[in-house]
């Protein structure tokens, strides 16, 4: 079933993507799609959105890159706000067997779709929107969403309003990918669970 309100999903997924992956000139222009097309369905996201907005137009690109390394870097994370880590895999199981299975299940589903995460692993949020705004298979999409992509940024975004701290680079994709969770938790949830599987059935 692909309605207009399914269109707008595969362009918010796209539009998302290109918001969290490395800043570049076309960003801002993504960020600003977001907006539009969270504002009617989620405002609370769309405010979100908003403030990273404001908060990227501050800064020249070169910072905003340097900001974003900091953000999503393992490295950079301590024990209080360790949750930046783009990798889906990384939150749902750890570094365990059961990612690498995960792992190995989505390049698997990839190949079957002829998409390419090209240079980065498969579970990397922006690969696993990108895919999913592509997919022809609803189902599957369905599937990544609801049983993989919002649980781990659930995870991620935990303690995003904890902190009582400026806005920082952390704290301002940490909005973005609030924003994100806020949108696509509007889904419905009628699916089947992947993590028995270890990746997508």
């Amino acid at each position: 079933m692909v309605s207009g309100a399914r269109e707008i999903d595969r362009r918010l997924l796209a539009s998302f993507a290109t918001v969290l992956d490395y800043p570049e000139a076309e960003t801002e222009h993504a960020v600003r799609a977001c907006e539009e097309l969270v504002s009617a369905s989620a405002p609370e996201a769309a405010a979100l959105v908003a403030e990273f907005r404001a908060f990227a137009a501050e800064r020249p690109l070169g910072q905003l890159q340097e900001l974003y390394t900091a953000a999503f870097d393992l490295d950079t994370l301590s024990d209080l706000d360790a949750t930046c880590y783009p990798y889906v895999g990384h939150h749902l199981f750890g570094e365990s067997h059961k990612r690498s299975a995960f792992l190995v299940g989505l390049a698997e589903r990839f190949r079957q779709h002829g998409f390419s995460a090209e240079r980065e692993l498969p579970d990397h949020l922006v690969v696993l929107l990108r895919f999913a705004a592509a997919c022809p298979d609803d189902q599957l999409v369905r599937e990544l969403i609801e049983e993989a992509i919002v649980p781990a940024l659930e995870r991620m975004t935990a303690a995003a309003g904890e902190s009582d701290l400026p806005l920082g680079g952390r704290r301002a994709y940490l909005r973005v990918l609030e924003a994100l969770r806020l949108a696509l938790a509007r889904r419905d949830r009628e699916l089947t669970p992947l993590a028995d599987a270890g990746g997508p059935a």
